[in-house]
């Protein structure tokens, strides 16, 4: 006769745990268009959070006035409907690509349009700024938006767990659109790279001058970025930049330039298969980077 007893408390929560929906990113274009001027963000966010969280978002993204205006958020169809209840979840409104619902703050008007969806997990932010024109007070500036939405206590606690120089590199620049990046990396997650590729990820950089220094660990953080070559040049660019380094006629360093600074380093993780043309899966590069950049 069996003895196995059914522990209805886990069932329960099994059954809770899979009636859940399962909570994506929502990357909308949020646009206040004028006559005399236009102002657009776009912004990823979970689309768990309730409309009043989103507002506060909102706030930060646009630098809004630091006063009390009237806001709400309106049901759209072919115009401008109903006005929501701002303890709504977005995901009742918006679920995918196209769709649409409006913002009011005063006497602005902003359309929040669905560009692209994306699965979330553990370590994605709850919110990120990835680009925006315009603005109506004070200039945009990107890297105090995401900072503003991470929030202190967390930018404290991301950097806790990563590496000495990489921590030193983003105080020393203060791009801290790096640590949404360390956050999607789950750095508490175990890594599975064996003994030898942890030894020689330990022995990195191999460089030795200060610049080598820092265009490796640029490189580092731009690869785990895990976008094409473009987006790797950009990130390192502005991040050489931010730390004052130039070539022999003054001008900021291009993407090349920098890799060839840490050409060393760069030759490790490709035996690694971290980078090139040969490199490995992304989820094993993940990996790699999860480990290099992690205390």
């Amino acid at each position: 006769m069996s003895s196995k007893v059914t522990d209805l408390a886990q069932v329960r929560a099994a059954r809770d745990h899979a009636s859940q929906p399962i909570s994506r990113t929502l990357l909308c274009q949020v646009s206040n268009v004028r006559a005399e001027a236009e102002v657009h963000r776009h912004i990823g966010f979970s689309d768990a959070l309730t409309l009043e969280e989103l507002h506060h978002i909102f706030e930060i993204c646009f630098g809004l006035p630091e006063e009390s205006s009237p806001w709400h958020f309106f049901e759209h169809h072919d115009a401008r409907g109903q006005r929501i209840d701002p303890k709504h979840t977005v995901r009742e409104f918006l679920r995918r690509e196209g769709e649409q619902i409006d913002y009011a703050w005063g006497l602005w008007d902003f359309e929040v349009v669905v560009v692209d969806t994306y699965p979330r997990d553990g370590g994605t932010p709850e919110a990120l700024c990835v680009g925006g024109s315009g603005s109506f007070q004070t200039p945009f500036d990107l890297t105090a938006v995401n900072a503003a939405l991470t929030g202190q206590e967390t930018i404290d606690e991301v950097l806790e767990l990563v590496a000495s120089p990489v921590r030193a590199l983003i105080e020393r620049t203060r791009l801290y659109d790096f640590v949404p990046l360390l956050q999607a990396l789950d750095l508490h997650r175990e890594v599975t790279v064996d003994s030898s590729t942890l030894g020689k990820l330990r022995s990195l950089p191999r460089e030795v001058t200060n610049e080598g220094k820092d265009a490796f660990w640029s490189m580092a953080l731009a690869l785990s970025c895990m976008g094409g070559r473009e987006l790797t040049d950009s990130v390192v660019e502005t991040s050489m930049a931010a730390l004052g380094w130039v070539d022999d006629d003054g001008h900021e360093l291009n993407g090349p330039a920098i890799r060839e600074l840490c050409t060393a380093s760069l030759e490790v993780l490709e035996s690694l298969g971290a980078y090139g043309v040969h490199a490995a899966a992304p989820v094993d590069r993940l990996d790699i980077y999860r480990a290099l950049v992690r205390e």
